[in-house]
């Protein structure tokens, strides 16, 4: 083990870096963050209703129960999901 100054260790570096940025702090407003909890509320929402949507479309044309229909709003559950938690990323990380 290297004898090397505490500030050589990338756990301390990313934990100072950390808590710089909580003192400097990203001041997010009421209406700011009211209109990103309702643009991740849509881009949820949307892929899942539009693939429950194309789902029932192919269901109706195929008598194929309701596989269609489960299956692509899982897809577009997922989808949305997945593009929520990279834009609440972006937007929280600064």
């Amino acid at each position: 083990m290297s004898q090397g100054k505490p500030t050589d260790d990338p756990f301390v570096r990313e934990i100072r870096r950390q808590a710089e940025r909580a003192r400097i702090g990203r001041h997010v407003t009421f209406w700011q963050g009211l209109g990103l909890v309702g643009a991740i509320g849509w881009m949820v929402s949307l892929p899942a209703v539009l693939g429950a949507l194309l789902g029932r479309w192919l269901d109706a044309r195929s008598a194929s129960g309701i596989f269609w229909t489960l299956s692509l709003l899982t897809a577009g559950l997922a989808l949305g999901c997945a593009s929520a938690w990279r834009r609440a990323r972006r937007e929280l990380k600064g």
